[in-house]
């Protein structure tokens, strides 16, 4: 939508003029009239807001996105599609398959580094050498790790850690 703002505001003044006189020959006093200008001002106010914020959408129907020429469009579109990835295998999927509510959480609530340090260990079968190596960390900060992820999951769940995790020689 496209707005003049001097053609529409004089345009919006000659009918306040003409209503204002309407209004005066209907008995109205000032102080009605001033209420319904203000009404008609800030109507007049919305109008122009809504049309120098809205862009027109020239929707051409066509199934080849690349006769596209709106940014607009390519924009809302964008917006309303939603990419299914379902498919994907994603690096922590094996997360999602523990039984166990609270060792789930737990393990769901570190840190993308401390899931892949698990699943290098767990799913990927890496020791503790190997892990250092394709992380670039030496091998005394995976064992302190390791040793804070048995911290962290508690003696209860310990047990169900202890057959993933290798249990590291004091």
């Amino acid at each position: 939508m496209k707005w003049n703002n001097g053609k529409e505001r004089a345009l919006f003044e000659r009918e306040q003029a003409k209503l204002r006189k309407e209004y005066l020959d209907a008995g109205m006093t000032e102080e009605q009239i001033q209420k319904i200008r203000e009404y008609d001002e800030d109507s007049f106010r919305k109008r122009r807001n809504e049309a120098m914020h809205t862009q027109e959408l020239d929707i051409v129907l066509c199934e080849d996105e690349d006769h596209m020429d709106s940014p607009l469009l390519k924009k809302y579109l964008h917006n309303l599609s939603v990419e299914d990835k379902h498919w994907e295998n994603d690096r922590f999927d094996w997360i999602e398959q523990i039984a166990d509510n609270r060792l789930y959480e737990l393990i769901k609530s570190l840190t993308d580094k401390d899931k892949e340090i698990l699943t290098l260990m767990i799913i990927d079968g890496f020791n503790v050498m190997q892990v250092a190596m394709k992380l670039g960390v030496s091998h005394q900060a995976i064992s302190k790790k390791i040793k804070k992820y048995k911290n962290i999951f508690g003696e209860r769940l310990r047990k169900r850690l202890l057959t993933w995790l290798p249990i590291e020689k004091d």
